[in-house]
């Protein structure tokens, strides 16, 4: 006669030479249909119940996500049912919640930079953006008031259009703009501004030898700082919208014809948000049922088409054959 099974869950051999049977105790094997037994525990694959430790009693159920021609444990007595993502993510009610009334002012806060050089592209038809140069987006809309490597303004440069490829500073040697963030939230370093005594106007990014960009020269990019061997600026961050370093990027100016031409985002698609009408107010007024200046835009200030009608959930639109807008290039 067979032995009584041991704690591994295998009954001992009789004297007659029969195999050994398997037991679904432990949670670490079942028996497959049609095929050997499968252990459980080591190959990747569908998730699978627990069986609490120390029950014998556990039992097949059948689930969705279990793989074909396996089952999946659970202990007796118990209801097993899989977690399903669910089909739409609803972001912005989930950060409604965490920040509440300060919601829109604080989106608002954030992306007034990109909003007014947005802005400002679409009614001069010169577009600056910072992006990695496969990309057919910008990371960060760049205008009059960001900051060049430089540590001078672009408005600080020399007169540019969309057609420039090399903008000079006119307060130092530097020989091209070249935009670098500005604020700690352009790479995802939020934290900064809950310091009690931080100054957002002399915060400035810095390179792995912790000297700021400031500390390097404009064109060649190496470090000025006396002792320091750094020979080429490497950022110590990364973009907020790719994760890339800042060295990989590049500030292009570029028409609407060119971005139209190219695939890229013009006119009210390059508004922050653009695809998302309630986070788009939010960006333009602090509230969700204020478009704000997007509605004088769309009925023809700057260069987006006329006649279009208004509402809250306008779409961007697709791209046309060409909005007419004739940009005057110094």
């Amino acid at each position: 006669m067979d032995s009584k099974p041991s704690r591994s869950g295998s009954k001992a051999s009789s004297s007659t030479g029969a195999k050994p049977k398997q037991r679904a105790t432990g949670g670490l094997s079942v028996p497959k249909s049609g095929s050997r037994s499968k252990s459980l525990s080591p190959k990747p694959g569908p998730s699978r119940a627990v069986v609490a430790r120390g029950s014998r009693d556990a039992v097949p159920s059948g689930s969705r996500g279990a793989g074909r021609g396996e089952v999946m444990l659970a202990p007796k007595g118990y209801t097993m049912r899989p977690v399903i993502p669910a089909e739409k993510k609803e972001l912005i009610s989930v950060a409604r919640a965490m920040h509440r009334e300060e919601f829109g002012g604080r989106v608002q806060k954030l992306f007034n930079p990109e909003t007014e050089a947005a802005i400002e592209a679409i009614k001069t038809g010169v577009y600056i953006g910072w992006r990695l140069p496969e990309y057919k987006f910008d990371c960060i809309r760049v205008g009059r008031h960001s900051r060049c490597f430089c540590g001078h303004l672009l408005s600080g440069h020399a007169p540019y259009n969309g057609r420039s490829l090399r903008v000079p500073c006119k307060e130092c040697k530097c020989k091209a703009f070249a935009f670098i963030p500005g604020r700690p939230e352009d790479i995802g370093e939020f934290w900064f501004q809950r310091r009690r005594d931080f100054d957002p106007t002399s915060w400035r990014a810095k390179c792995r030898c912790k000297h700021t960009h400031e500390e390097h020269d404009p064109n060649m990019k190496r470090c000025k700082s006396r002792g320091c061997s750094c020979g080429m600026f490497n950022s110590n961050f990364l973009c907020a919208a790719c994760d890339k370093h800042w060295e990989e990027h590049e500030t292009v100016f570029e028409t609407e014809d060119y971005r139209h031409q190219n695939g890229i985002p013009y006119g009210e698609e390059y508004l922050p948000f653009a695809e998302m009408p309630e986070l788009r107010n939010m960006a333009l007024t602090g509230e969700d049922d204020n478009p704000g200046i997007y509605t004088k835009l769309m009925v023809g200030e700057g260069n987006i088409p006329r006649n279009k009608a208004i509402t809250q959930d306008t779409p961007f639109r697709p791209p046309p054959s060409g909005s007419g807008f004739k940009p005057v290039y110094d």
